[in-house]
């Protein structure tokens, strides 16, 4: 499952719960945003619907094509209306009756409920009727960030597969198989603009302009770690009118420290030791934060300069 790259176990435990063709009739695909849910959830259609050979799914058969372009009669998305905050208990009623509907064109229907913790008490109970008493030929893929919002009795009936956002270096790997043309610089702001969301990195990577903010972390990290200070000025100038740009970038610059404080490496041709990447890091969010106030942003550029210098 290429597209799971960042998420080895989830795969693993998908392939095996859809192995021969079937599945459990209730999964709950759970994470944050950008964890892969809606691209496992494409997955498990593609494969119990696939018509093509093994290994399925083949991704060039029709019922394929169709999941992938949303259009499979026998694949329903469900979700919470638009202007409301919850799922209408008479929403999941309507889901109920037409579980009881005969396929359309494939051998199984699915339903995909995308943000399931936002039912409601009421409406989870409505929907644990069907969970106890399922049709034959039907599966349930419940989405959702945490586990925690569902009631006890809908997940004692449900398979848990559990999904986490890359960090940007597993992300930036990706990038690497998924888009190998890309200039590396470009995969690796793209990585870090996203915040190891594969998918909203690939958007970035592939627009004229991925992430100004990413671009310039990335290269304020590069400037400050190797003693760069008139390029690190240079930079931050560039953000003086801007107080809510320069916030964001001083964010992504942060988190590449964090990440080389862990281990990572933080840039190309940068090479810090933990200790001084986790000072440069506290220095860095120190600035963002004051970057949202209303300080002068030269003397904030002026100040987080030498104080990154002291720190390494």
């Amino acid at each position: 499952m290429q597209t799971l790259l960042c998420n080895p176990r989830a795969t693993r435990l998908l392939e095996q719960l859809c192995s021969g063709g079937r599945v459990p009739h209730a999964l709950l695909l759970e994470g944050p945003a950008g964890s892969g849910k809606h691209t496992a959830a494409a997955w498990v259609c593609q494969r119990l619907l696939c018509q093509g050979p093994e290994p399925r799914p083949c991704g060039g058969c029709t019922p394929c094509r169709k999941v992938e372009r949303g259009v499979h009669p026998d694949v329903r998305l469900w979700q919470v209306p638009a202007g409301k905050k919850e799922f209408p208990v008479e929403l999941v009623r309507q889901m109920r009756q037409d579980a009881y509907i005969a396929p359309n064109e494939g051998r199984c229907k699915l339903y995909v409920v995308e943000g399931a913790g936002a039912m409601n008490a009421a409406a989870q109970n409505a929907f644990l009727k069907i969970l106890e008493e399922p049709p034959s030929g039907v599966a349930f893929l419940l989405l959702c960030e945490n586990r925690a919002q569902l009631l006890p009795t809908i997940l004692s009936r449900v398979t848990a597969v559990p999904l986490q956002v890359p960090s940007p270096e597993d992300c930036q790997r990706a990038l690497e198989q998924l888009a190998p043309q890309l200039d590396p610089q470009l995969r690796r702001a793209a990585a870090l603009g996203a915040g190891g969301n594969i998918g909203r990195a690939l958007e970035l990577a592939g627009s004229a302009k991925p992430s100004k903010a990413a671009a310039d972390a990335a290269a304020l990290v590069r400037a400050l770690a190797q003693g760069g200070r008139y390029e690190a000025l240079r930079l931050l100038a560039g953000y003086e009118k801007d107080r809510a740009g320069l916030g964001q970038m001083l964010e992504l610059a942060r988190e590449a420290f964090a990440l080389a404080a862990l281990g990572r490496e933080p840039g190309e041709g940068v090479q810090l030791t933990p200790a001084a990447a986790a000072r440069a890091a506290q220095a860095v969010g120190q600035a963002a934060i004051r970057a949202k106030q209303n300080g002068a942003i030269p003397l904030l550029a002026a100040r987080l300069v030498e104080t990154v210098k002291s720190a390494l």
